[in-house]
């Protein structure tokens, strides 16, 4: 097996052409348009009752994935250089506007997910329990969830998205509790159980005093159910069906065999945030994202230079793909890294 190429090769090509300044006064444009539109629908829906809402709901759920998403790129400090003003996002972004732990997402997404893409046991995103992304897994589980695996799993996880905000809500709920127990009761922590306190005061405690409580739940749980079939249509297209291991190399080509790009529209590109840049936005996630479709173009030139694999994929060919992957899942057994490694050629798809 070759060596991979020195990545700083590419950081440096990177770094020529611009792609790591940030554009941080382009970010924040971006969030009040998308926070705009999502005041525009909830006061639409209350002007105009249940026949608007079912208009402005759908319309509000791709503006709050929208914004969740300019935090995530907060969470990787790649909106600024100023880290009170990434963190301020973050805190706009997930507690106050998502009821999302931050440190929360920190662990699970930036550590987990981005530390070992697609590795069993390691990275959630790619078997969110009932879930599994291998026969390994498969087999540890009990009789009643093995059923419901072989059965049920290929075609209930779109439905079930629409819990994914309530369950990742819930995760990172625990998260607190257990972090404050090992860390203890510090000014982070403060901070998020405060824009938690205050975003469910602005979701459902004013407007159900507008409204009543049975409208506002309503709106509420609409809206986020939306927002947990948009994050399911983001991220899983990007690894569901590429390998998954038993363990991983730990270099930057391990993150080039389990990630792909999604080549959408640049329409339906805005509201992706630079999610449709997996590649780049894991080799380098420092890159903001309003600079990854450049730097897209640069790494697969040097991708295919290299010979290194590059995996591009049409959007709905790639949702095809992890559909058929959650479908199969239970029984496709974990790959070796080495095995992953060994027929990487064969995996670089660099579609036009």
């Amino acid at each position: 097996m070759s060596s991979s190429p020195e990545l700083g090769a590419l950081r440096s090509e990177l770094r020529a052409a611009g792609v790591f300044e940030h554009t941080e006064l382009r970010s924040w444009l971006k969030l009040g348009v998308l926070l705009g539109g999502l005041a525009a629908c909830l006061v639409a829906i209350a002007i105009g009752g249940i026949w608007v809402a079912v208009i402005a709901v759908p319309i509000a759920s791709v503006c709050a994935t929208s914004a969740a998403m300019l935090g995530h790129e907060g969470s990787h400090r790649s909106l600024s250089e100023s880290p009170t003003r990434n963190t301020l996002i973050v805190m706009i972004a997930f507690p106050l506007l998502s009821g999302l732990s931050a440190l929360f997402w920190r662990n699970k997404h930036d550590r987990l997910h981005h530390g070992h893409p697609n590795v069993v046991g390691v990275d959630t995103d790619i078997a969110p329990f009932p879930f599994v992304s291998s026969r390994e897994e498969h087999e540890r589980c009990g009789p009643k969830q093995r059923w419901f695996q072989r059965n049920l799993q290929g075609w209930i996880f779109w439905p079930m998205s629409t819990l994914m905000a309530v369950g990742m809500r819930g995760s990172s709920i625990i998260y607190l509790v257990r972090y404050a127990r090992r860390e203890g009761i510090d000014r982070a922590w403060v901070l998020e159980v405060a824009c938690a306190i205050a975003h469910y005061t602005l979701w459902l405690v004013v407007p159900s005093l507008i409204w009543g409580p049975i409208a506002a739940v309503a709106v509420y749980s609409a809206i986020y159910a939306g927002v947990g079939i948009l994050l399911a249509l983001i991220f899983a297209p990007a690894h569901m069906g590429l390998p998954v291991t038993d363990g991983q190399h730990h270099d930057w080509r391990h993150q080039l065999e389990t990630t792909r790009n999604l080549e959408l529209p640049r329409a339906v590109s805005f509201f992706f945030v630079g999610l449709d840049f997996q590649v780049e936005h894991h080799l380098f996630p420092k890159i903001p994202h309003h600079h990854l479709r450049k730097a897209a173009r640069i790494t697969r030139a040097w991708c295919a230079r290299e010979g290194v694999p590059y995996l591009s994929e049409l959007y709905l060919h790639a949702l095809a793909d992890a559909a058929r992957f959650m479908a199969t899942a239970w029984k496709r057994p974990a790959a070796r890294p080495d095995d992953v490694r060994a027929g990487a050629p064969q995996l670089a798809r660099q579609s036009g």
